[in-house]
């Protein structure tokens, strides 16, 4: 009896050791979710397109749910800063972020979505740094309400109205603690 249940005691240890390993793991008083992180599946502008100038939504769609008050945004080296509201916003299907901003007519634009790596899941990952690259044309969008439409939003996916300060060109969530 004792023959039989040895080898049953075994696989039975090993199935609970392979299962934890897919579960959440303590490493040095840190909490450590396995699976990838989060990444953008989709912006509006979408990348390296050509959009009217004037108000614009960018929105930002991660593939996992997120934290609301994680995020971070700044100037790239390849193309000019748009002028924006300090925060985004996380709509209500906790997957898309929107800042409301101005641009120029007929000037190309780059924004590093998460440099400082703050993006973060729900579960605590951190998002991957990604770029966005758009170019406007002479048209100009003058009302918040085109811009939503523009985006594919609607007047309920309203952004933050809080301006960032003037020249900064970098805002993000303070550091975690």
């Amino acid at each position: 009896m004792a023959r039989v249940l040895v080898p049953l005691l075994i696989a039975s240890t090993l199935a609970v050791l392979a299962a934890g390993a897919r579960a959440t793991t303590e490493v040095q008083g840190l909490t450590v979710v396995p699976g990838p992180g989060p990444a953008v599946k989709s912006t509006y502008p979408a990348p390296d397109t050509t959009v009217p100038a004037g108000v614009v939504i960018l929105k930002i769609v991660f593939d996992q749910p997120m934290t609301p008050d994680a995020w971070a945004y700044g100037r790239s080296a390849d193309g000019d800063f748009p002028d924006c509201l300090a925060d985004p916003r996380l709509l209500s299907d906790q997957r898309t972020f929107v800042l409301l901003c101005t641009v120029a007519a007929n000037a190309a634009y780059a924004i590093e979505i998460n440099p400082a790596r703050r993006f973060a899941s729900t579960q605590g990952r951190s998002a991957k740094p990604y770029t966005l690259k758009f170019s406007t044309n002479g048209v100009v969008t003058r009302g918040l309400h085109d811009a939503l439409l523009q985006a594919g939003l609607d007047d309920t996916d309203d952004p933050i109205m809080t301006w960032r300060d003037p020249g900064q060109g970098v805002s993000q969530t303070p550091p975690p603690p």
